[in-house]
């Protein structure tokens, strides 16, 4: 159960003066799987099973802090910090970062919205994700999507603003150069409509790299809720400059700590076109089934001008011993087609998943199944 303080409670280092209008929710979520899979890169460079303990079958684990303070007017001061760790080995997730999940600081309205400032989910990450039944999933081979359009930006600005059932964002995250305005800096605008058991949403989203390398991404999904059953599906289009590169993270460079995948040495414009459908389905009030299947299909893999394929099948059953606290057993198959099983730039090998690799050996599929346990808090 989710904590309710007083703001200035939590500790110690913020002032101790209390005001009856703050407070500070403490959550979290603890999640720890046993998973095995096929066709993992051995050191002599073959390929072998493995059967390995990971923070995060379903979800990533995290701690979290958000609060808001009464500013009187309908205008609060607000923030988040979320904290991402590896529940298996207890280290930090999110390139090494302390809150790398979020850390932001903003402002909220009732009149005028709210704006928020500091490391955020990119919109493209925040749109698509509310039409992925995983919400983004937390190992590769279930959240690669993501790694097209990139999960989360530093120096970011985000406005919200809601119009009865619509709801507007614009973000843009900057890149801090000197001199090289727009070098690493990404932007982007959505608008989602929600009434009733539908949710329908479209965004755009562009970044430059370090060379102004562009990738312009569109997208759009829905949810429809019937009974116990939750519909979704999502389509997006990305489209890469030749060259197109990420810094590496943690290292200052442009479009760093965003886990986006490259172009680099391909000399035509690549473009991946991914869909996702899926449903979740709660047989029971301790019973769910989610299944979901994603694909892309890509263009201009590598300056061959080749075409590929990545596509994953996957179903996770989870029983719930309570509100807070399930166990659950997950499968899944992923497997490559054309040029992306030698691609140095696939999803797979930016992700770090090894599959593919670009070896002469490289594998065209993977199998993996695992059975975990999640609480939250």
């Amino acid at each position: 159960m989710k904590k309710t303080l007083l703001a200035l409670a939590v500790w110690g280092v913020f002032s101790t003066t209390a005001y009856a209008q703050s407070s500070v929710t403490i959550y979290g979520v603890i999640d720890t799987a046993i998973r095995y899979t096929t066709n993992q890169v051995v050191p002599n460079g073959t390929l072998g099973s493995q059967t390995a303990m990971m923070g995060g079958g379903f979800q990533g684990s995290r701690v979290g802090f958000k609060g808001s303070e009464d500013l009187g007017g309908g205008t609060s001061a607000v923030f988040q910090l979320e904290n991402g760790f590896l529940s298996n080995n207890g280290g930090f997730d999110q390139q090494g970062q302390l809150f790398g999940r979020q850390a932001y600081v903003g402002l909220k309205d009732t009149s005028w919205g709210e704006l928020d400032i500091g490391r955020q989910y990119g919109i493209a990450a925040d749109i698509l994700s509310s039409y992925d039944p995983l919400w983004m999933g937390n190992f590769i081979e279930n959240e690669w999507p993501a790694a097209v359009y990139g999960i989360r930006f530093d120096n970011s600005l985000r406005y919200t603003k809601s119009f009865g059932p619509f709801t507007a964002k614009v973000q843009y995250s900057i890149g801090g150069k000197a001199g090289e305005t727009g070098i690493g800096a990404t932007s982007g605008g959505a608008l989602t409509y929600t009434q009733g058991a539908v949710s329908i949403g479209g965004v755009y989203q562009q970044s430059k790299d370090a060379n102004s390398a562009r990738m312009k991404l569109a997208g759009l999904g829905g949810v429809y809720m019937t009974g116990p059953m939750t519909l979704f599906l999502q389509y997006f289009n990305a489209r890469r400059d030749p060259g197109f590169a990420t810094a590496f993270p943690n290292s200052g460079g442009a479009l760093a700590n965003t886990s986006m995948i490259w172009n680099y040495g391909n000399t035509l414009k690549r473009t991946d076109g991914v869909w996702t459908a899926g449903f979740i389905y709660q047989m029971t009030p301790t019973v769910g089934l989610t299944v979901g299947y994603m694909n892309d299909t890509i263009k201009n893999v590598s300056s061959a001008g080749d075409s590929g394929r990545v596509s994953t099948l996957y179903a996770i059953a989870d029983y719930h011993l309570s509100k807070r606290t399930d166990i659950y057993i997950e499968v899944d198959r992923t497997t490559l087609a054309g040029g992306e099983i030698q691609d140095l730039n696939g999803i797979m090998v930016a992700a770090g998943a090894s599959l593919g690799a670009g070896m002469p050996n490289a594998a065209s599929s993977r199998n993996g199944v695992g059975i975990g346990l999640r609480t939250k808090f």
